[in-house]
């Protein structure tokens, strides 16, 4: 293959390829590519191109969801239904704190559910807070109870 710039040889080789793009650089390994030996232009295999733009948008359209989410995000997130999200919280799989009228999650939470970490043991240290001295309340301790049983299904 001739070079289109200077009409030197170009020989095909395996590189690294780091793209930029609005300040974002990706480095894609192992890349064919067809490089001048007299004056070093570099030139892609269009599917190579197509591929490595593709990925590049994929990253950029990537939505970044906020520390504190609320039920369109975490729906979104999952890729459930808004009803769904609702249900897991009802049902205490889905940890999620009421603020007024709306519910409110933390995506380190969502995303340890989604990873499969144990995230109730945050959760219950937070409900196991004491209450007259040294004792928990039996709220609290149903509460508990609930969430660790639900834990084992």
């Amino acid at each position: 293959m001739d070079c289109y710039i200077c009409g030197g040889e170009m020989q095909k080789i395996k590189k690294d390829v780091e793209a930029t793009w609005k300040g974002r650089t990706i480095v894609f390994r192992g890349m064919d590519a067809w490089v001048c030996e007299a004056c070093g232009e570099q030139a892609y295999e269009p599917e190579d191109v197509r591929l490595m733009q593709g990925l590049i948008q994929g990253t950029l359209n990537r939505r970044e969801y906020p520390e504190v989410m609320n039920v369109e995000e975490v729906a979104d997130l999952l890729r459930v239904s808004n009803q769904t999200v609702y249900n897991l919280v009802k049902s205490g799989q889905l940890p999620g704190t009421k603020v007024g009228r709306e519910w409110r999650f933390f995506r380190a939470q969502i995303l340890a559910l989604i990873k499969g970490e144990n995230y109730f043991e945050q959760a219950v240290g937070l409900e196991a807070r004491e209450v007259e001295g040294n004792a928990i309340s039996a709220n609290n301790t149903e509460t508990i109870q609930r969430h660790l049983a639900g834990m084992g299904s």
